[in-house]
C-alpha cells in the first residue's frame, strides 16, 4: 500500500487506513504503486545490507507485559518510542508540538499510523487481555484501526497490510481518553503491524498526546460491548487462485467486456451501484441480468458512489446501503453479502452498518491496481500493464479495475492471459475465498 502524498486521487489502492504505512525518507514521492514502496524503503534503512528481513518474532520478548506499553508520545517527527515510523497518509495535514500530533482532516481517506514493526511481526498475543489507550483532545469522529501483517511479514509482498480491524473512537471515549479491549479488533494479533487513526467525518482538529497498551481500565470505568463488523478482504484464500473485481463502467463497452470473458472461459465479479441499475438509459440493468446468466458474481457497491464513511450521519451511510440493497433484489432479482466501499474508502461506522443490514458481510478491497484511474487517458496507457504485473508478481491476487476507459478494456485479455501463465485459475471472488455457498469451480 504505496504513499500517494501529492496526487489527487480517484481510486485509493487500498483502503485509507493503509495507504502510507513506512517512510522515513523525504526524498520518496512515489504514486500509488511504485516499484519500491515508502514501506519497503523503511524496512531497508532499518539494515546495513540488502536482505528482506521476514522474520516472524514477537517484538514483545522480555518485557513486563503487566506494565504499560508506550507506543507514541510523539515527541519526534519521524520515529515513536518503539523506533519505529510514524506519519500520515494521503496528505493529512498535520503538525508537531511538544509532545504532541495535531491532525487537521477534510476527507475520511486522510490517515496516521504508529508503526509497531518494519519487517518483522509484532505479537499482541502476550496483551490480550489488556487495552489500547490513547489520550487526546479535540474531535472523537474518526476511525481506530489495528493493521494485521502478511503472513511472511514482508513488505515486498501483496498485500501489505494483509487485513485490518477498526472500531468507532466515539463509543469508547471518556472525557480526553479513549480505551478499547485488544479483544475488539478481529485480527490476527500474533502479526500486529500498525494502529492507524483514519475515517474522519467531522473536520474537527484531532490532538494525540499517547498511544499505549495498558493492563486494566481506570477505576469505575466500563467499555462498551463490541458491534459487529464486516470482514476486510484484500486477497483470495484459495491455493493458486486469482479474482478479479470490475467496477461498473461505461455501458459501452459492457458488451466487449462480455465478449472478452466469454472467449477466454473465466468468471468474474461485479461491484454494481444501485442508482445505475434505475437508470434505464445506461442498460445496466439487462447487462448485469445477463452477466449473472453467464455465471458471473454481482456485489454490491453502494447507491450513488460516495465515500460513505465521510457521511456524517448513520442514516446517510444506511440509505447508501439499503438502496443498493434494494436496487439488486428489485432489478436482478438476488441478494449478495459482497460489497466493495467505493473509492476504497472504508471506516468503523461503513464496516458496522453493513453488518445490520446484511449477514457477515465481506468487504472487498484489493491486492492488485491495474491503476486505470491513473494511466487509463494518459499518453503511457501501458503503465496499466506494468502496475497490474508487478503487483501479481509480487504476490496480488485479488485485482481491482474498470471498464472506463478504451485503453482498459484493449488490456483486459492481455492481463487475464498473464494470470493464467502464471499459474493461477480466474474465478469469483466468493469461490476464491472458499465461500461453501458459491457456485462449484468451472472444470476445463
Amino acid at each position: 500500500m504505496d504513499l500517494q502524498g501529492h496526487l489527487k486521487r480517484t481510486r485509493l489502492i487500498c483502503i485509507f487506513s493503509l495507504i502510507s504505512l513506512v517512510i522515513a525518507s523525504p526524498s520518496i514521492t512515489s504514486t500509488q504503486n511504485t516499484n519500491i514502496s515508502p514501506c519497503q524503503q523503511y524496512a531497508e534503512l532499518q539494515s546495513n545490507d540488502n536482505t528482506r528481513n521476514t522474520r516472524k518474532v514477537s517484538l514483545l520478548n522480555g518485557l513486563d507485559h503487566r506494565s504499560p506499553l508506550v507506543i507514541d508520545t510523539f515527541n519526534d517527527a519521524l520515529r515513536n518510542n518503539l523506533g519505529f515510523w510514524h506519519g500520515a497518509g494521503e496528505g493529512l495535514p498535520i503538525e508537531y508540538g511538544d509532545g504532541y500530533v495535531r491532525f487537521f482532516p477534510t476527507d475520511p481517506d486522510h490517515n496516521y499510523h504508529t508503526q509497531l514493526a518494519a519487517a518483522e511481526c509484532f505479537s499482541f498475543l502476550p496483551y490480550s487481555d489488556q487495552y489500547l489507550h490513547i489520550v487526546f483532545s479535540g474531535t472523537n469522529k474518526f476511525s481506530i484501526s489495528l493493521n494485521q501483517n502478511n503472513e511472511n511479514c514482508d513488505p515486498y509482498r501483496k498485500p501489505y497490510p494483509e487485513t485490518w480491524d477498526s472500531v468507532e473512537a466515539a463509543r469508547y471515549t471518556s472525557g480526553n481518553e479513549i480505551y478499547v479491549p485488544l479483544s475488539h479488533f478481529h485480527i490476527d494479533q500474533s502479526r500486529v503491524l500498525s494502529v492507524s487513526f483514519n475515517g474522519f467525518y467531522s473536520k474537527e482538529s484531532l490532538t494525540l498526546y499517547k498511544v499505549e497498551i495498558v493492563p486494566e481500565l481506570p477505576m469505575g470505568l466500563r467499555v462498551p460491548n463490541r458491534l459487529a463488523n464486516g470482514r476486510m478482504v484484500l486477497r483470495c484464500t484459495r491455493p493458486n487462485s486469482f479474482a478479479f473485481g470490475i467496477d461498473d463502467g461505461q455501458p459501452r463497452f459492457a458488451q466487449e467486456v462480455m465478449n472478452i470473458l466469454e472467449k477466454e472461459n473465466i468468471l468474474v465479479t461485479f461491484f454494481v451501484v444501485g442508482a445505475g441499475l434505475r437508470d434505464e438509459e445506461t442498460n445496466f440493468t439487462q447487462v448485469y441480468r445477463e452477466m449473472l446468466r453467464r455465471g458471473h458474481q454481482i456485489a454490491l457497491h453502494s447507491n450513488t458512489h460516495r465515500k460513505m464513511e465521510g457521511l456524517e450521519a448513520i442514516e446517510d451511510i444506511d440509505d447508501e446501503i439499503i438502496r443498493n440493497i434494494r436496487a439488486f433484489r428489485s432489478f436482478l432479482g438476488v441478494e449478495s453479502r459482497y460489497f466493495r466501499p467505493p473509492f476504497g474508502t472504508i471506516g468503523s461506522r461503513t464496516r458496522q452498518r453493513l453488518a445490520v443490514h446484511t449477514s457477515n458481510p465481506q468487504i472487498v478491497n484489493w491486492s492488485v491496481d491495474i491503476e486505470d484511474w491513473l494511466w487509463g487517458d494518459t499518453e503511457t496507457p501501458e503503465r496499466q500493464l506494468e502496475a497490474f504485473y508487478r503487483d501479481v508478481r509480487r504476490g496480488g491476487n485479488l485485482a481491482v479495475m474498470h471498464y472506463l476507459k478504451p485503453s482498459t478494456v484493449k488490456y483486459f485479455p492481455h492481463v487475464i492471459r498473464f494470470v493464467k501463465a502464471m499459474n493461477l485459475t480466474i474465478m469469483r471472488i466468493d469461490q476464491c475465498l472458499e465461500d461453501p455457498s458459491s457456485p462449484p469451480l468451472r472444470v476445463g
